[in-house]
């Protein structure tokens, strides 16, 4: 191959002399940077992404919308992007097909700092307390019977 050293295992593409192509491992319904080989920019890119942020990906020659998963709960950002749009649907056949496999990846265009479509919700202290007093206050409008259920045994013959 000209001088290149091509592991049997592949985990970059030579695409042209000097260019390299990343690819990542299908292991989940998410890329996680972790499983990001070739080209370290593709994964340093999706690092520097905060949470919410979007960019357009190349996965198998299919462009599509993936966005920045939301940090953890002690603050630190979660190493990984999801799919939106119709890339989900691209994403979960790949998936399905090729888990394990190799894909390619390429960054086809990156937005600007601050475009955030999927923000996760930020809820307030006050927000929180009503939905947990109202998930409570369900409890009393639950289904209940009129009388006994009778032997278990008779349960499981209906």
């Amino acid at each position: 191959m000209g001088g290149y050293i091509v592991p049997h295992y592949a985990l970059f593409t030579l695409v042209a002399k000097g260019s390299v192509v990343a690819r990542t491992t299908v292991s989940d319904f998410v890329i996680w940077t972790k499983h990001i080989h070739g080209d370290p920019g593709v994964a340093g890119r999706i690092i520097d992404l905060q949470a919410g942020e979007t960019i357009r990906l190349r996965v198998e020659g299919v462009d599509g919308a993936w966005c920045k998963m939301a940090n953890g709960r002690d603050g630190r950002p979660t190493p990984g992007i999801r799919p939106i749009g119709r890339t989900q649907r691209h994403w979960k056949t790949i998936y399905a097909e090729r888990r394990g496999q190799l894909v390619d990846v390429e960054i086809v265009e990156e937005k600007a700092a601050g475009s955030k479509i999927c923000q996760p919700p930020l809820r307030s202290g006050s927000e929180r307390l009503a939905a947990i007093q109202s998930y409570f206050a369900l409890g009393d409008r639950t289904w209940r019977s009129d009388r006994a259920y009778g032997p278990r045994e008779e349960l499981h013959d209906r």
